[in-house]
């Protein structure tokens, strides 16, 4: 009854931070909505009224420019929720997993970031990435110092190493279609799944070209998009991860 009682309240803890962070979101991401190259955007684009200077430039529970009034970056609607649903969900499936669940709520509420990025200019930012990835390794390694298995912890290396080389071949094939970021996030989701085992990570690899493939048919019925178009991979492979976390966290024992 304990342990239930405990997992609960990290659930409800999750779902908090996830929500939290998915309305600290907009902000961000509308700063970092640039094209590769270009510094962040120091200041509203519609009226030119400058960002606070520090942190306060950066987190703001606001989607709007308090000078003009235009919506700077994703709708706090959807953030918010997704945010929510995705740490929840996450914390839920990873329940009882120690470190190896504080990594996959990282995941969670960082891709929500990095999927709005990626909607408003189809990039993912590398100084996102690259701190995500090195997080994900160093919570991943506590998890294994601590009881967890230096065993998992080279698979979930390898699992990283894995879904880099085969997103990235892929972005080299496609001539654009899938980008190097894809591949780099892909390999920092392929970090957690491959604690669980290969076929986690092989699973998360067939959803994200699955999933990225629905919403292409749907767009081209739709005519958003030409056959000669593309879209940002960067949630499909997010939601990958999140739906296979989903799917095998019944099956997880607890963490030592």
């Amino acid at each position: 009854m304990r342990d239930m009682a405990v997992d609960s309240s990290v659930t409800m803890l999750s779902l908090a931070v996830g929500a939290l962070f998915g309305a600290l979101t907009p902000r961000t991401a509308y700063r970092l909505s640039v094209t590769w190259g270009e510094p962040a955007l120091a200041g509203c684009a519609e009226c030119g009224a400058p960002f606070a200077a520090g942190t306060a430039g950066w987190w703001r529970f606001a989607a709007r420019c308090a000078s003009c009034g235009v919506r700077q970056g994703p709708s706090l609607w959807w953030t918010v929720p997704v945010g929510a649903l995705a740490a929840g969900l996450t914390a839920t499936s990873l329940a009882g997993q120690g470190w190896v669940l504080v990594a996959g709520v990282l995941l969670s509420v960082v891709g929500v970031l990095l999927a709005a990025i990626d909607l408003a200019v189809q990039r993912l930012p590398d100084p996102i990435v690259w701190r995500l990835a090195v997080a994900v390794a160093g919570l991943l390694a506590l998890a294994a110092a601590t009881g967890g298995s230096w065993a998992a912890y080279g698979r979930a290396l390898g699992g990283g190493a894995a879904l880099l080389a085969v997103f990235g071949l892929m972005a080299l094939l496609t001539g654009g279609q899938i980008g190097l970021g894809d591949a780099k996030v892909a390999g920092v989701l392929g970090l957690l799944l491959g604690w669980y085992g290969w076929g986690p990570v092989l699973l998360g690899g067939l959803l994200a070209l699955l999933l990225n493939g629905a919403v292409a048919v749907v767009l081209l019925v739709l005519r958003r998009i030409s056959w000669r178009g593309s879209l940002p991979m960067g949630p499909s492979i997010l939601a990958a991860a999140l739906l296979t976390v989903v799917a095998i966290g019944p099956m997880l024992p607890p963490a030592a």
